[in-house]
């Protein structure tokens, strides 16, 4: 008890000491103190105010924190302690990441949005203050203690008229997210994946549209709510027909479209049940654009095809209706990532203008290289992501065809965009600027029981990463052992099969020799194998299912030649 007192007594005399001078005064805007977690934020630059020397007091909205002992200098990222008149211990910390500010008198919940006030403090003095509309977003994210929010900037709070704001360098838009990472080791992996992205894929309409982007901006910040402190979280842009900058649409007339895989269905191109025009969900899609109104039609027509059209008619037409050149970036992204929830859903399906090819844009990439949706690590390197669309592409070994563009490109990227020490470096760059600004301190403060904050996770991805890639080299590197069936010719006069249509057996014959014979169902997935050595002969196929299916013969001349046959019940 006597210790106690002599330390207040000594505190009291320190502070009745140098109650007029060495105090620093830091601009309001720039302020940031949080009560409950005992927390003081500024990110004004500290090469401003190290002109007093030493440092015995500072000023924060209006109050005099007094620091433990005489400082000569302050840093960014350090941990201060510091105390107020009524001996209150407060944590002061300097950082350069921009400050967001939200209050609202409202609960914030999913929908609908609720008022509330908004403002952005960056080191360099910017500053921005407006009303928003905000909400909670996400899908598992929701349950996570740490949400994840959508915000609109209001110009008018009474009628609910947006506003158009640029933030942070980003576009200027009313529609921002703000993203908050609570599953990803080291909050590190969605900001990575998107800049990523950006260096694989550009819209093939680039030319006529220069402002469009095929993914998202983001910007780190720290967010406080009502005055208490919430962590790291990225500013984010949204995928939208503007930033993509689809044409816009007239009336019923279809122009651009966009579509978010929500689930799974015909977003996987796994089943395509009936639609209707009157919702606005449809087998594992929701409709994002043209806004008013639903059309499914187009979208629909575009499923079935990939889902149903046999082999002869899909393989020679399959790129005019899917960018090819996006298909594949998007392909090798994928699997890179390892992002095992971005095959159909969290990812948007566009399309540009009427009669455009449909391309990929990605979405939600937290679950990835070794982690998946909810946190955990997988450390599995050694299989391939697919969907039904994929898999039908993986046999078009035509020389313009997938397989030997996903072979190409695969090889160019390897060059210097998707390599070890590339992408690490892009880990590594993030992860130092959180780590000198002290964010990572602050967000274990904060969110003490999370348990996905792992300080060594860069050399888990370093493992991981290094594993993965050499698998996809083994997979993609050497064309010389794709098969498929996308580069064959129409049988004429030989070979010819019968009887057609047929039920337990088919008999063939050729003018060659048939070295071997493959059978696939009508969507290009391989049945069965034989290998004859013979120029005529018969296959079993008792076991095949009723429907239409395709004969490939590999002919001793080195020639492959297809035919169709139909077995009945």
């Amino acid at each position: 008890m006597k210790n106690i007192i002599i330390l207040i007594l000594l505190n009291i005399f320190y502070i009745l000491s140098y109650s007029q001078e060495n105090r620093i005064n830091v601009e309001d805007v720039y302020c940031n103190v949080d009560t409950f977690n005992m927390m003081i934020l500024i990110n004004q630059n500290v090469e401003e105010i190290n002109d007093t020397i030493p440092i015995r007091k500072i000023q924060v909205l209006d109050d005099d924190y007094f620091f433990s002992f005489p400082e000569t200098e302050l840093e960014t990222g350090v941990s201060y302690d510091v105390f107020n008149i009524q001996n209150e211990e407060y944590k002061l910390y300097f950082t350069q990441l921009p400050i967001v500010n939200l209050h609202t008198n409202n609960t914030i919940v999913d929908e609908p949005r609720v008022s509330a006030h908004f403002s952005l403090c960056e080191t360099n003095e910017n500053y921005i203050e407006s009303d928003i509309g905000i909400e909670i977003r996400g899908g598992s994210s929701k349950s996570h203690p740490k949400k994840s929010f959508r915000i609109e900037f209001l110009d008018d709070t009474i009628n609910k008229k947006t506003v158009d704001v640029s933030l942070l360098g980003m576009r200027s838009d009313d529609d921002w997210n703000l993203q908050a990472m609570y599953n990803e080791p080291l909050r590190l992996r969605s900001k990575v994946n998107f800049a990523l992205w950006d260096k694989i894929d550009n819209l093939y309409y680039m030319r006529q549209e220069p402002s469009a982007n095929n993914g998202i901006e983001q910007e780190y910040i720290e967010l406080f709510l009502n005055d208490e402190y919430q962590g790291i979280y990225t500013l984010s842009e949204r995928i939208d027909r503007k930033q993509l900058q689809l044409k816009k649409n007239k009336g019923s007339y279809l122009r651009g479209e966009l579509y978010k895989g929500v689930s799974w269905g015909a977003s996987t191109y796994t089943s395509i049940p009936n639609f209707n025009n009157t919702n606005e969900l449809w087998s594992g899609f929701k409709y994002e654009y043209p806004s008013d109104t639903t059309i499914w039609d187009n979208l629909y027509e575009y499923i079935d095809f990939v889902i149903n059209d046999d082999s002869l008619s899909f393989y020679p037409k399959y790129t005019e209706k899917l960018c090819l050149e996006n298909a594949v970036n998007y392909f090798i992204f994928l699997n890179t990532l390892r992002a095992t929830d971005n095959t159909g859903k969290n990812l948007y399906l566009a399309r540009y203008n009427t009669n455009e090819p449909y391309f990929f844009v990605p979405w939600d990439l937290d679950g990835t290289f070794g982690t998946i949706w909810n946190g955990s690590k997988v450390n599995i390197t050694n299989d391939i992501l697919t969907n039904g669309l994929y898999n039908r592409l993986l046999l078009d070994t035509k020389s313009d065809g997938f397989k030997y563009s996903l072979n190409r490109r695969w090889k160019e990227l390897r060059e210097n965009t998707i390599t070890v020490d590339s992408i690490l470096s892009m880990f590594n760059s993030e992860f130092d600027y959180l780590t000198k600004n002290g964010a990572y301190k602050r967000e274990l403060e904060v969110w003490k029981e999370c348990t996905f904050i792992d300080m060594n996770n860069l050399d888990y991805t370093k493992s991981w990463l290094e594993d993965r890639l050499n698998f996809l080299d083994k997979e993609w590197g050497d064309s010389s052992t794709f098969t498929g069936i996308g580069n064959i010719q129409v049988a004429t006069e030989s070979p010819i099969v019968f009887p057609n249509p047929t039920s337990n057996y088919l008999k063939f014959q050729s003018s060659r020799k048939v070295i071997k014979i493959s059978i696939f169902n009508n969507i290009g997935v391989i049945q069965k194998n034989t290998y004859p050595e013979d120029s005529s002969g018969t296959i079993e196929i008792h076991n095949l299912n009723s429907g239409l299916y395709i004969a490939v013969f590999k002919l001793d001349s080195g020639e492959s030649k297809v035919t169709r046959f139909i077995i009945n019940e």
